[in-house]
C-alpha cells in the first residue's frame, strides 16, 4: 500500500511539474519582451579560474579582451522566444543562432565585460542600456538584463536574459533634446537682439542703441546681430549709440573697434555716437586709428551725418 501511495504522489508531483513547465513555456514564448534562456555554467568556471589567481576581475578583463571574447563563446543559448526573433529580424531560431556575431558585435562587448564583472563579483543580476544589431543591419537600443536563476546560483546553469527595445524612447528623447537646444538657441538669439536692437532710420541707415554695461561678451552678441542686419538690409551706415552706457572696459572698447572694422568689410560705415571722455581715453590708449572711426557727440548729430551721407550717395 505504501508503495502504491508513494507512486501516486510521485505521479502527481510529475504532473504538477509538467504543468508548471508548460505554464512557464507559455509565458516565455508569448512574452512581448525578447527572452533568452541560457546556460552560463562554462562561463562561471572560466571566471572562477581567473579569480583563483587573485586577479582583480575588472582590471583583468580590461587588459585581456581575449578572455571576454572567450566567455562570449562559452554561453550556451538554450532557447529564445518569438519576440526575440521579431527584435532581431530573424526568420527562425536556427537563423538567429547562426548569426549571433551580427547581433552581439563590438558594440555590446563592453556591456558583456561589465556584466561578467558584476556576476563574477557576486551579483545575481545585471542591467544596462546597450545597442544590438538586427540581421537586416539595423541598430536597436535595448535595455539588457541578465538574471541567474535562484536554483542555479552556484552553477549558473540557467540564466534568463531579457532585451527590452527602447529605440523609440531614445529617438523621442533625442528629438526632445534637439528641440530644447533649438528653443534655447532661439531664446539666446532673441535676447541678443533685445539687448542690442536694430532700429531702421531709412532704407540704408540703421541705429543700434546700447543701454547698461557693455563688455566683450555683449559686444560679441551685438556684433553678430549688427552684421546680420547690415547684410540683410544692405545698409550704408550703421550708428552705434552708447549714450546710455555708463562705462566700457578695454575689452568692450576693443569690441567697438572690431565692429567698425567688420562693418567696413561689408561695404558700410559705422558712426559711433554718445562717446564719454573715459571711453575716448580708452580708444586713444588702445592706439586706435581714429581717422577711420566716425564719431559724433550725440545720436541726433550722428543721424544727421548719416542722412547727409545717404543723400550724397544718391
Amino acid at each position: 500500500m505504501n508503495s502504491d501511495h508513494e507512486l501516486t504522489q510521485l505521479r502527481q508531483r510529475v504532473t504538477e511539474l509538467e504543468r508548471s513547465e508548460a505554464r512557464y513555456r507559455n509565458i516565455f514564448e508569448s512574452s512581448p519582451i525578447s527572452l533568452w534562456e541560457e546556460d552560463w555554467s562554462a562561463v562561471k568556471q572560466y571566471l572562477d579560474r581567473i579569480l583563483a589567481t587573485g586577479a582583480d576581475l575588472d582590471a583583468h578583463l580590461r587588459q585581456h579582451v581575449d578572455d571576454v571574447i572567450a566567455c562570449v563563446g562559452l554561453v550556451r543559448i538554450l532557447d529564445v522566444n518569438r519576440a526575440t526573433l521579431e527584435l532581431c529580424q530573424a526568420q527562425d531560431k536556427d537563423q538567429l543562432l547562426r548569426a549571433l556575431s551580427v547581433v552581439f558585435n563590438e558594440n555590446t562587448l563592453d556591456t558583456f565585460r561589465r556584466e561578467l564583472v558584476a556576476l563574477g563579483c557576486g551579483a545575481m543580476s545585471y542591467e544596462e542600456e546597450t545597442v544590438v544589431r538586427t540581421l537586416l543591419g539595423e541598430d536597436r537600443n535595448v535595455m539588457f538584463r541578465v538574471v541567474v536563476s535562484a536554483d542555479c546560483e552556484q552553477t549558473w546553469e540557467r540564466c534568463l536574459v531579457s532585451l527590452v527595445d527602447i529605440t523609440d524612447r531614445k529617438r523621442t528623447e533625442e528629438a526632445l533634446r534637439l528641440s530644447k537646444e533649438e528653443t534655447i538657441q532661439a531664446q539666446r538669439e532673441l535676447l541678443a537682439r533685445l539687448s542690442a536692437p536694430v532700429i531702421p532710420i531709412s532704407d540704408d541707415v540703421i541705429v543700434m542703441p546700447f543701454i547698461g554695461q557693455l563688455d566683450q561678451a555683449r559686444m560679441q552678441q551685438a556684433l553678430g546681430v549688427l552684421l546680420d542686419e547690415v547684410r540683410r538690409l544692405r545698409v550704408t551706415t550703421a550708428i552705434l549709440d552708447i549714450t546710455g552706457v555708463p562705462e566700457i572696459d578695454a575689452e568692450g572698447t576693443q569690441g567697438l573697434i572690431q565692429a567698425a572694422q567688420a562693418v567696413r568689410l561689408l561695404g558700410a560705415q559705422v558712426v559711433l555716437t554718445g562717446i564719454r571722455p573715459g571711453i575716448a581715453q580708452n580708444l586713444v590708449a588702445l592706439g586706435s586709428n581714429l581717422d577711420e572711426l566716425v564719431t559724433r557727440g550725440t545720436l541726433q548729430t550722428g543721424i544727421a551725418f548719416a542722412m547727409q551721407n545717404s543723400r550724397a550717395r544718391r
